[in-house]
């Protein structure tokens, strides 16, 4: 649908009709969102007067002074949300950007150095406008021997262990689900360490994503793969952390994981795309199973990230978001005048599902980074500006 061809006939037309106001503030609203997600100048007049207190339209008008860099309109916008939508992270880093911008500095700096301390992407972003180092926050779970021997006994759990002792995966997974379905925190807690102790990174993940529990670094950051992904970072020349953090993305280091689009294994490949890369690197594709093999699966899924890489002028966030919502789509999101930081790039994507991978995946590199003690790659790598397509 063409968002100009509708403005034009509802400027023109609009006046000719007893429209109730209600209707009239909804369409120019939707009008309105539609040339935000274009990164058009005229979607921000038309937010400030008929965003109302819907919160996607509210956060979109701030997307709206984003793109266009105006400062003085992002405070506006931001003061505007409604008293949730302001304490969130993001719309507090974006308050701290347009402080700094319009000369508020130390107002800006208390923001920032309050971000900074939170293992998050606005934090990690807040850290390193500060120059500062990114906060892991790590408290791992204190778990006794005697708590995981009672749960690991338990009638329920030994039939998870025994379901993947013959290697029935998906009966396991069905099997753990129903085992922790009545328990509380502290159980859960108990259950993801179980998991992780059986080397079952995945389910510890959800696990303690279930309990509410964020700050086991080593449960939450598995280092597990290692030498496969190392090998294959090396291959095709890229930093470990970002082959981790796709993978933490894409399947929570479950080889097994499958889209309902289609997609498989560790890095979420699509066949189609698998089968391509075997015809670049010259190799015969036998099956597509093969990608449940979590080497085969790295091996391919590196090589399809780095393409993109270079397709993307060797630019992270941009193949970052490639790799989630295709590289046509990308080139159709980049700004066609003008130059834009990333973080702006990145807050404005139209998907809301693509901006959260984006910033998911630069948060988990990061995360890595400091989980291998490596130094070689900085946040403000992977978010270098964004130049017309």
């Amino acid at each position: 649908h063409d968002v100009y061809a509708a403005l034009k006939v509802w400027n023109s037309k609009k006046s000719h009709f007893a429209i109730p106001k209600d209707v009239v503030a909804d369409i120019e609203k939707q009008l309105g969102l539609e040339l935000a997600f274009k990164r058009d100048k005229q979607a921000y007049p038309h937010l400030v007067k008929f965003a109302g207190d819907a919160p996607s339209a509210q956060e979109w008008r701030v997307r709206a002074a984003l793109s266009q860099q105006n400062w003085h309109d992002v405070l506006v916008a931001v003061d505007l949300l409604n008293d949730d939508l302001k304490q969130l992270e993001k719309w507090q880093y974006w308050r701290a950007k347009a402080l700094a911008a319009i000369g508020k500095t130390n107002d800006s700096l208390a923001i920032f150095s309050k971000l900074a301390k939170q293992r998050s992407f606005y934090g990690f972003l807040s850290a390193d406008h500060l120059k500062n180092d990114i906060a892991l926050n790590d408290h791992p779970i204190a778990v006794t021997h005697n708590e995981l021997s009672t749960l690991q006994n338990d009638d329920e759990f030994q039939a998870v262990s025994e379901l993947l002792a013959i290697d029935r995966r998906a009966e396991a997974t069905r099997q753990w689900w129903h085992a922790i379905a009545d328990l509380d925190a502290k159980q859960l807690t108990v259950a993801a360490k179980l998991a992780q102790r059986w080397q079952w990174p995945s389910m510890a993940i959800f696990t303690i994503a279930k309990a509410n529990d964020w700050d086991d670094v080593d449960l939450r950051f598995p280092l597990i793969y290692s030498a496969s992904i190392q090998d294959y970072a090396n291959k095709q020349q890229l930093e470990p952390a970002l082959i981790f953090g796709l993978i933490r993305q894409e399947s929570a280091f479950d080889e097994f994981a499958g889209s309902s689009a289609g997609a498989i294994g560790l890095m979420q490949l699509m066949p189609q795309t698998a089968r391509q890369i075997a015809a670049e690197l010259k190799e015969q594709w036998s099956n597509d199973f093969n990608l449940l093999n979590p080497a085969f699966n790295i091996k391919y899924g590196s090589s399809y990230f780095k393409e993109l890489l270079t397709q993307f002028n060797g630019h992270y966030a941009l193949a970052i978001a490639a790799y989630n919502a295709g590289p046509n789509r990308i080139k159709q999101w980049l700004p066609k005048t003008g130059t834009l930081p990333a973080d702006i790039w990145i807050e404005t994507i139209p998907y809301k599902e693509t901006r959260g991978y984006v910033s998911s995946v630069i948060m988990y590199t990061m995360i890595y980074q400091k989980r291998l003690s490596r130094n070689t790659l900085k946040i403000s790598d992977l978010m270098i500006d964004i130049t017309p397509g």
